[in-house]
């Protein structure tokens, strides 16, 4: 891993050189302390909007199970723990952070394993998962389109793909001042836990890039899904929910104007 990131952030994050390079420099040089820069930056609530997460997953026991981008594991766990009959399968580009997930396995948790693998270019059978799940990762895909239509793919008709990240709240200078606290905060986490301000001034540097929940919601249903946005806690953080049609009946257009704080 070079020791200094890549050129041009700004540019990378608008696609016009390679996103992937920063993506790759950030999380391999993070991995090893991740989880605790984690619960510092989020104060602790990250844990609790993943677990929220799988609320809207809406899992059985028998189901197979997709994480993408799965990281060092967290929601990877939640999940097999919710399906004990079914399995669950991690997946990251990045071999540093999810060598981090293994050793983390509950004891005698069994279902689940992990696969390196790219999201935008999935390693599995159409029709072969019964949920795909993604929490705080989507700002990193270089084609987000690609992710979404693999999902697709991969899933089972009246299967259901759940996205956590963080929203693009409707006014401006909430946005702006809540970037303001992760800029700040981010680089001087970043140079205490990692040794370069950086590593943490991507995230507020990505959520700016991120075009938001509503973008993402007009990528899904081009795909073919149908679709819900929940937004939560004055519309920090969002949840896309998006089944594949198993038959006209099914679909998550009801719930469609729906939006909660909490």
């Amino acid at each position: 891993m070079p020791d200094g990131p890549p050129s041009g952030l700004r540019q990378a994050l608008r696609h016009e050189t390679d996103k992937q390079a920063w993506v790759d420099w950030v999380f391999s040089r993070v991995a090893a302390r991740y989880d605790l820069g984690n619960a510092i930056m989020s104060l602790g609530w990250h844990a609790r909007w993943k677990r929220r997460a799988l609320g809207y997953v809406d899992l059985q026991p028998h189901h197979r199970v997709l994480d993408l981008a799965c990281g060092t594991g967290d929601t990877t766990w939640l999940l097999a723990a919710r399906v004990p009959d079914g399995e669950v399968i991690g997946t990251d580009i990045n071999p540093d952070m999810m060598a981090r997930a293994e050793p983390k396995r509950p004891p005698g948790l069994t279902n689940a394993r992990f696969v390196q693998a790219d999201a935008g270019a999935l390693p599995f059978e159409d029709g072969s998962f019964d949920r795909v799940t993604c929490t705080y990762a989507g700002r990193g895909f270089p084609d987000f389109s690609a992710v979404v239509r693999e999902s697709y793919r991969v899933l089972k008709p009246g299967g259901r793909f759940v996205n956590l990240d963080f929203a693009r709240p409707p006014w401006g200078a909430w946005d702006s001042l809540y970037r303001g606290y992760m800029t700040a905060s981010g680089a001087v986490l970043g140079t205490i836990l990692h040794g370069h301000p950086l590593t943490y001034m991507y995230i507020p540097a990505s959520m700016r890039a991120y075009p938001g929940q509503r973008w993402l919601d007009g990528l899904l249903r081009e795909a073919g899904f149908e679709t819900a946005v929940v937004e939560t806690l004055a519309c920090l953080m969002a949840f896309n929910i998006a089944d594949k049609p198993a038959g006209r009946s099914h679909g998550v257009h009801s719930h469609r104007a729906h939006s909660h704080t909490a």
